[in-house]
């Protein structure tokens, strides 16, 4: 890996800010990443070993490396086995902060900032649908300042939601996908979204989502609902 790899971490994704100035606060994890900006891939074991620290507890922290985007994870297949190995995803990182966003989810914490952006986002996606036309495939911070009529800060928070809880989306449509197609039996994925005056993308996740849950069959731009729902 080159030492000249740049990460850059936007003003729309603050949420990750705020997860990566966590991890800049936990010297566990720091020891990890200063292991692996040596470059070389290793497993958790090699990890556990050198850390001289249960591997449970280097493979939670591994977890957390990887859920801010900060180290990556490829299997390998060696005399059968799947091997994991760990690396840093760039040795250097830029972080855009925005201080009054942080500010403000550190005075109300990560847990209730997430339910006031959930809400928000819930509200966007029904105005986009309702009002607007269609929810789009990308949400754009001005777009979503001007649906809700609040400000570009407020709404790259909820972007920044969108973009790291997509599944809040895919759980909306889902279920109005499923109520048209109990309906209907089957449609297409252009005649779904049409209906539900979303993108089609969004239509096709919700149908893979269903589908893994045996409640509908999609195949070849086809959705299908299960007889016995």
């Amino acid at each position: 890996m080159s030492s000249e790899e740049i990460t850059v971490i936007p003003e729309d994704r603050q949420l990750v800010v705020r997860r990566i100035i966590d991890v800049l606060n936990s010297g566990p994890k720091l020891e990890i990443l200063k292991i692996l900006s040596e470059g070389k891939p290793l497993t958790a074991s090699e990890l556990s070993e050198k850390l001289k620290v249960k591997i449970s507890t280097v493979l939670s922290h591994l977890d957390d490396l990887i859920n801010t985007g900060l180290v990556k994870v490829e299997t390998s297949s060696v005399g059968g086995r799947a091997i994991k190995k760990y690396s840093l995803v760039s040795n250097r990182i830029v972080l855009t902060i925005n201080i009054r966003t942080l500010t403000h989810i550190e005075e109300i914490g990560v847990e209730e900032y997430e339910k006031e952006l959930e809400h928000l986002t819930l509200q966007y996606i029904k105005a986009k649908r309702e009002r607007k036309g269609e929810l789009p495939l990308a949400i754009k911070v001005r777009d979503v300042a001007k649906t809700l009529n609040i400000s570009i800060e407020k709404a790259i928070g909820i972007v920044d939601y969108i973009n790291t809880h997509p599944e809040v989306i895919v759980d909306n449509i889902s279920y109005d996908l499923l109520k048209v197609l109990r309906e209907n039996k089957v449609a297409t994925i252009r005649e779904l979204a049409d209906r539900l005056k979303v993108h089609p993308y969004w239509v096709v996740m919700a149908a893979k989502k269903l589908t893994s849950q045996g409640l509908v069959v999609f195949e070849e731009n086809i959705v299908k609902v299960l007889s016995k729902n």
